[in-house]
């Protein structure tokens, strides 16, 4: 019934919350001896997942599966702060907190408005 732009608006919103539970994590080991940063990888893999495009040449050949990747949490090894091998900068968890929560708003506000155009079609205003 719904067209794939639910199936992305939930994705990018599950990604955007999984991001805010990372950082979370990370400001609050950021007195945690030797803890590394970690991170949300998701928009490199969506690049590499839409590069593949394969083409029908015959009616009965199998139609590509078009399936969004899952995001990975990854650890930043490179990045040490300070003496104790932390590698949190909590200035720079905040900052990506803050741009993370406006696109979860952009991205739900978007989902609203599919939501309001499916209401109007069925209720035919």
């Amino acid at each position: 019934m719904f067209n794939a732009n639910f199936q992305i608006l939930k994705t990018g919103m599950d990604v955007a919350m999984l991001r805010q539970n990372v950082h979370a994590q990370n400001i609050a080991n950021a007195e945690t001896m030797g803890y590394r940063r970690k991170y949300v990888v998701f928009e490199e893999l969506l690049k590499e997942a839409s590069k593949l495009q394969l083409a029908k040449t015959h009616e009965r050949h199998i139609p590509s599966a078009r399936t969004l990747p899952q995001p990975r949490v990854e650890i930043d090894r490179q990045a040490f702060y300070r003496n104790d091998m932390n590698g949190v900068d909590v200035d720079y968890e905040v900052t990506q907190m803050v741009a993370n929560g406006l696109r979860y708003e952009i991205l739900a506000r978007l989902m609203s408005k599919n939501i309001e155009y499916y209401n109007t079609v069925l209720r035919g205003v």
